[in-house]
């Protein structure tokens, strides 16, 4: 209990300082984007019921993957250098050479989305989907250059400006284009679901661009010419060092490709569009107890990387700590709801989600795992381990995606549920033993129980 009292006192001197300024920032942005989300899938869910929100969830995984693969692991190789040094004239030049890349494979993304509308939608019985494909392909370009947007602002210690361009602002807005479009009576059914989240991707997207040339003019570097701020000679990073960094990101990325993406498109494929929409409203909804890990993890990356550059260990251990012991306060509330009251929490979905309460349980607990083991796939990332945070990743994901097609058969929806459980649960367990045994970091608040099992660091204090 002294340990847990001393991470309890450091981190109320944290809250105190510069750091607290930023996480309560942070956390009104990503509520926000969080509560926006969520909106978004009542909305729809209010509109369209079960059925509807399935589509969706469809249409959104299929987003989520264009994104993915556009970005190729930018943002995260954004967030890393650009954090190392936020006050370097090479921050643009990261910048730009992310853009560029990420612009290209947007518009393929975008196109393959437009074209294969049709082919998707009888692929997946989902009646709908085509017409929610067609904004959707307009909205793949602005939607990852967001995330980009997102990475450059949490290196340059802006983490709740990086929130506000994520998806969940994204949804916010969407989800208000939906609810006005139908107040005036001209409903286009679910096809305007593409349309909003076109809209508000491209609306939120050029919102950062400003913010980012905002920044830059203030910067010291900005008055001389561009060539000069952005030339290559004397930087710290060069473009190969860059892209394979990225690469290393976008490899975990694929895990997440697996566990947002495929997992959704093999449960749209084996489940009908009304169970679908019961797992995805318990998915969206049991992420409100993980957003504060969000929120930490919108802050805290980029001071990781700070600390290991510059040696401090220990500092990175306690910092560590302290985000999980305060990850786990927070989300206690939001859980202690979803298990005793899960139906009532799902009825504002409207009628026929209660049935998803079982699935809003077990999807809730796997959460209390993901919060309380901390920032661990990000101290493994931040501190040059990213290939082997890559390597648990897929592994993990890998057998979360089997898993989907082993457990929804008998299990249906449950299945699906039980599948996301397992991936959060064994990933984060997985991780949490190698960010021991490669950093010696322990990142839960109480005892070790891996030194108590015999497990020992590989580092030598």
């Amino acid at each position: 209990m002294s340990r847990v009292r001393r991470l309890s006192a450091g981190l109320q001197g944290r809250l105190r300082g510069e750091m607290g300024q930023a996480l309560i920032r942070t956390f009104i942005a990503r509520a926000i984007a969080a509560l926006g989300a969520l909106a978004l899938a009542l909305v729809i869910g209010r509109l369209y019921g079960p059925a509807g929100v399935g589509v969706y969830a469809l249409a959104q995984g299929l987003l989520l993957g264009a994104g993915l693969l556009s970005r190729t692991g930018m943002d995260n190789a954004l967030m890393r250098y650009v954090g190392q040094d936020h006050s370097s004239p090479f921050v643009l030049r990261y910048l730009r050479w992310a853009v560029t890349r990420c612009f290209i494979i947007s518009l393929v993304a975008a196109a393959i989305l437009w074209v294969g509308r049709p082919w998707f939608e009888a692929l997946f019985d989902a009646t709908g989907l085509a017409g929610v494909l067609t904004g959707i392909a307009l909205a793949v370009p602005a939607y990852a250059f967001g995330f980009l947007l997102s990475g450059f602002f949490k290196g340059i210690r802006k983490p709740a400006t990086a929130c506000l361009l994520e998806n969940g602002s994204v949804a916010l807005v969407a989800g208000v284009l939906i609810l006005v479009w139908e107040k005036t009576g001209n409903s286009a059914g679910l096809t305007i679901i593409g349309y909003a989240y076109a809209v508000a991707a491209w609306l939120v997207a050029l919102q950062g661009g400003y913010q980012v040339w905002r920044w830059c003019r203030r910067q010291p570097w900005w008055s001389r010419r561009a060539e000069q701020a952005t030339s290559s000679e004397g930087a710290p990073v060069s473009l190969a060092q860059f892209t394979a960094t990225s690469r290393a990101f976008f490899m975990t990325n694929l895990a997440s490709f697996m566990q947002q993406v495929l997992g959704v498109m093999v449960a749209g494929w084996l489940l009908s569009s009304t169970d679908l929409g019961l797992f995805k409203s318990s998915q969206q909804t049991a992420t409100l107890i993980g957003f504060i890990l969000i929120v930490i993890n919108a802050i805290f990356p980029p001071r990781f990387a700070s600390l290991y550059h510059q040696g401090q260990i220990a500092a990175l251990g306690r910092l560590a700590r302290q985000g999980a012991l305060l990850g786990a306060v927070v989300a206690a509330p939001l859980l202690l709801l979803c298990l005793v009251f899960p139906g009532w929490v799902l009825s504002w979905f409207g009628d026929g989600f209660q049935n998803g309460a079982p699935l809003l349980r077990m999807i809730a607990l796997a959460q209390l795992v993901n919060v309380s083991t901390g920032s661990v796939g990000f101290l493994l990332n931040m501190t040059g381990h990213e290939r082997l945070m890559r390597n648990i990743a897929l592994i993990c994901n890998a057998l979360g995606l089997l898993a989907f097609f082993v457990l929804i058969p008998p299990f249906g929806a449950l299945g699906a549920a039980l599948a996301l459980a397992f991936v959060l649960v064994v990933q984060n367990l997985v991780a949490l033993l190698f960010v021991w045994r490669r950093l010696g970091i322990w990142t839960l608040p109480g005892p070790n129980f891996l030194v108590l099992m015999g497990i020992k660091s590989s580092v030598v204090r």
